[in-house]
């Protein structure tokens, strides 16, 4: 000290050495076992609890240390595991965008890339199915709909049309539209949409290399029965009709040479012909025909 005779009161002495302990606990940050036993020794403490008690400490800190840097890497793996989720669900859902964008186009026209594209001509019609039409293989080639429009297609479709749209659906139809008559419209659809489900199906090609089906287990028919629709092409002429049992019968070209334009529904036809049954009903090609009495010739 600069002043040896300084003086210090007896009740200060316990705060002097209490901070003067901490000013040197400050600059000292560390000791040796050694001085820590020492300093025990001073209290009366036994150099094995000092061990003791350095080797706890030590312990905890190293606990904390282990549990700091745990809860760092935690927060790292936590902030990649949400990079990672995000990561993949916007993968996720892009693939299923995709997914379903894919599928759509295909199922619009994995053929032709413009079947979505508006063409000149095209039409707009709307209705309920009624049944579903087929050509004389027994395959299904069209929709009749309870506003009496007949819509077209291919029959290549027809597995594709099935497996979408059900009698009783409700669909949207885009294609040309055939000549209006008195025995119905037909419509050559390029789409045809599910209004429930959403699901598009569209005009498609014929896969190179896939023949067309032959007509078989065909049996003999004979037809008595009364005239529900009569079945049309685009120029409007009758190709056919469906009875009221649900038959639906087509003509050969000799008998419908000679159809008389003015028929009704609700006409009665006695028919021989030749056909099938398919799982959507009866399907007959007509040989020869009377209607109302009135044979037509069969052209022979």
């Amino acid at each position: 000290m600069n002043n040896p005779e300084y003086r210090v009161k007896r009740e200060l002495a316990p705060e002097v050495f209490q901070l003067a302990s901490e000013l040197y606990a400050e600059k000292q940050q560390e000791y040796s076992l050694e001085e820590l036993i020492s300093i025990g020794k001073e209290a009366e403490i036994p150099a094995e609890f000092i061990q003791q008690a350095v080797d706890l400490i030590q312990s905890r800190q190293t606990s904390k240390q282990i549990a700091v840097k745990n809860q760092h890497e935690y927060r790292k793996l936590k902030m990649a595991l949400l990079g990672v989720l995000a990561t993949a669900t916007t993968l996720g859902i892009g693939g299923w965008v995709f997914g379903r964008i894919s599928s759509q186009t295909q199922q619009l026209n994995s053929q032709s890339p413009t079947a979505m594209i508006a063409k000149k001509g095209d039409t707009k019609e709307s209705g309920n199915v009624e049944r579903y039409l087929l050509n004389k293989q027994g395959l299904v080639d069209g929709l009749l709909l309870n506003n009496g429009k007949q819509i077209k297609f291919s029959s290549h479709m027809n597995e594709q049309i099935v497996d979408a749209i059900k009698p009783g659906d409700s669909v949207e139809v885009v294609g040309k539209m055939g000549t209006a008559t008195v025995h119905g419209q037909e419509i050559k659809a390029r789409l045809i949409t599910n209004t429930k489900t959403k699901q598009t199906i569209g005009k498609q090609a014929k896969s190179k290399g896939k023949k067309k089906p032959d007509l078989i287990d065909t049996n003999s028919f004979k037809i008595d029965d009364t005239v529900e629709h009569w079945l049309v092409n685009g120029k409007g002429e009758i190709k056919g009709a469906i009875l009221s049992d649900g038959t639906q019968v087509h003509f050969s070209k000799a008998v419908t040479t000679n159809l008389n334009q003015q028929l009704q529904s609700g006409s009665q036809i006695k028919a021989d012909g030749v056909g099938k049954e398919t799982p959507h009903g009866y399907v007959i090609e007509v040989i020869s025909a009377k209607i109302d009495g009135q044979l037509l010739p069969n052209g022979k």
